[in-house]
């Protein structure tokens, strides 16, 4: 898929996909539309009243805890880290996201159905040069946590990671380049995982709510 570095791009036609949200649970259906240049990426519920948007700016992120969730009033938008790497990987700029609930579908857990979805759709370059932030001197940045954030210049967009796992069991470390096709072929496919610490509680709530329910059923 050929991309224009110095031009906007929008979704070439709309494309839908539909499945289960992870944390809901629910039946959701999910369409990509084009947008116009400089419209950026909204998320638009379908399943509200006047079916209202919100972007994808970083003034309205909410929460990143075991999921990315965007807020703007009372409107919210959760999980949508693999749909937002993937537009943004495959090089789209302008799409609306329209969404029947709170949540895209997960899918097989990883950016891959997303990629799928756009390259379904099509990228069109638009009219519009787009707009650059140039990072000319180093920047930083540190969690509460420990997380730490570097930018550095470079004439390409490049990712370097290291994640240690708790109490640093074990690292993990890559450093590559995004473009489309590498986005596709190393990270896309990629999918979500847990620590057990972190799952546990979950597991055991839901083993505990199910123990309930077969003694109601049985009383």
């Amino acid at each position: 898929m050929a991309i224009t570095p110095e031009l906007q791009h929008t979704i070439g036609k709309t494309a839908s996909f539909s499945g289960t949200s992870l944390h809901t649970g629910e039946k959701v259906s999910l369409k990509l539309h084009s947008a116009p240049t400089d419209h950026g990426i909204k998320f638009k519920r379908k399943d509200l009243q006047d079916e209202p948007t919100i972007d994808a700016k970083i003034n309205n992120l909410k929460t990143v805890e075991r999921a990315t969730t965007l807020g703007e009033g009372a409107l919210r938008v959760h999980t949508v880290e693999h749909v937002l790497s993937a537009l943004s990987a495959m090089g789209v700029d302008n799409a609306i996201v329209e969404m029947d609930a709170n949540e895209p579908p997960i899918g097989d857990g990883s950016a891959q159905p997303y990629v799928d979805l756009i390259k379904k759709a099509g990228v069109t370059a638009q009219e519009q040069p787009r707009k650059f932030f140039d990072v000319r001197e180093p920047m930083h940045m540190e969690s509460k946590t420990g997380a730490l954030l570097v930018l550095l210049p470079d004439d390409t967009f490049r990712i370097s990671c290291t994640q240690a796992g708790p109490n640093n069991r074990f690292a993990q470390f890559l450093s590559t380049e995004i473009t489309p096709a590498i986005f596709e072929r190393e990270i896309a496919p990629a999918r979500t995982f847990v620590y057990y610490e972190d799952v546990q509680p979950l597991m055991e709530g839901t083993a505990a709510f199910r123990r309930r329910i077969r003694s109601a059923q049985n009383s």
